[in-house]
């Protein structure tokens, strides 16, 4: 930690200007209360404090460098003798200085015994406020240093939660295209071969984004359409899609690759178990100043059930819970054989 006062312009000038108003009460007082003469007054005034002004700076040191935490009564110790002789010092240059400016009487008549004791207590009781105060800012900066820490910590916490998802996605993923590109090459050796070239694109855009980045809407609908090309290969005709809307909400930003898990699923649970084409429709639209996408798919009711664990539709729940620290961004709705996944991505303000 930086030195509080010398570290910090404002500081420092609002510093110097208190002890410029305690020089002026402790002149008036000495010229009001005890007659003194106000030249004299004023330079008792201003050396007394000027040398407090230093030692109020130097007692910042002892503070620092004392470590209590090794001892409580050698750190008390400790304070008590750096105190002494900053008291000491301080007393010692006053008086010092002050007598080559100041006649004998007058000097007499500021530095009695009984003046002399109160300048010491004095000069302890600002020792230990000065203590005090030093140690509260070391407390507070203390804690704030953590909080920082603690926000590091949870920051790279959600990043490694963030890339184990998308570790978990990717082989989720490919696994499904090489089955399927592996049922191809004994069916259909060119769309085989179609689908590893349009595999190898959509994987190398892939890799080439953070998984915490996020990217316009047209960005990720563009990648989205080469997932889907991919599909098409495996299902042909039995498979169309539809978007709509999506273009007046182009530029609002989505987390990259956070659709083609709820499309996979889309598929998976609709062209899958169903003899029928299924389409899969996707609208967009702005709610709240939130970017809500709408993906919807046709299923057959009487299809067979292929149970998986849900690793898509969880995988977006969590990615979002980890991105905006909320919950409600994830709604599933079924009705009238239909099956619709919205998601709202709340829209970060760029400073």
């Amino acid at each position: 930690m930086n030195h509080p006062i010398l570290s910090r312009l404002k500081v420092f000038r609002l510093y110097a200007l208190l002890w410029a108003v305690v020089v002026l009460i402790h002149s008036v007082v000495l010229w009001n209360f005890y007659n003194i003469e106000p030249i004299a007054a004023l330079m008792d005034g201003f050396v007394f404090n000027f040398f407090l002004f230093v030692f109020g700076i130097e007692i910042w040191y002892p503070v620092f460098y004392i470590d209590i935490k090794k001892g409580l009564i050698k750190g008390i110790t400790q304070h008590i003798f750096a105190g002494a002789i900053l008291i000491w010092l301080w007393q010692f240059l006053s008086q010092t200085v002050l007598s080559f400016f100041l006649d004998d009487r007058l000097f007499s008549i500021l530095y009695t015994n009984e003046s002399l004791t109160v300048r010491v207590v004095l000069g302890g009781l600002m020792f230990l406020v000065f203590t005090l105060v030093y140690y509260m800012l070391i407390f507070f900066d203390n804690i704030q240093q953590k909080e920082k820490e603690q926000e590091t910590m949870q920051r790279l916490l959600r990043e490694t939660e963030l890339k184990a998802l998308k570790a978990q996605l990717n082989p989720h993923f490919l696994f499904n295209s090489l089955n399927s590109i592996s049922s191809l090459t004994i069916t259909d050796s060119d769309g085989a071969r179609d689908m590893i070239n349009k595999l190898s694109d959509f994987m190398r855009y892939s890799l080439k984004k953070n998984e915490n980045a996020f990217l316009p809407l047209r960005e990720e609908m563009k990648n989205m359409a080469r997932y889907l090309e991919i599909e098409k290969v495996r299902f042909g005709d039995r498979l169309n899609c539809v978007v709509e809307n999506c273009n007046e909400c182009s530029d609002l930003k989505i987390p990259v690759l956070l659709l083609q898990p709820l499309y996979e699923n889309a598929i998976k649970h609709g062209v899958y178990e169903s003899i029928e084409p299924v389409t899969i429709r996707t609208f967009c639209k702005v709610v709240d100043g939130e970017l809500e996408i709408s993906i919807i798919n046709n299923f057959d009711p009487e299809g067979i059930v292929h149970k998986g664990e849900g690793v898509g539709l969880e995988n977006v729940k969590s990615r979002l819970y980890y991105l905006f620290n909320r919950q409600d961004l994830v709604e599933v709705n079924i009705e009238n054989n239909f099956f619709e996944v919205v998601v709202r991505i709340p829209q970060l303000i760029e400073k």
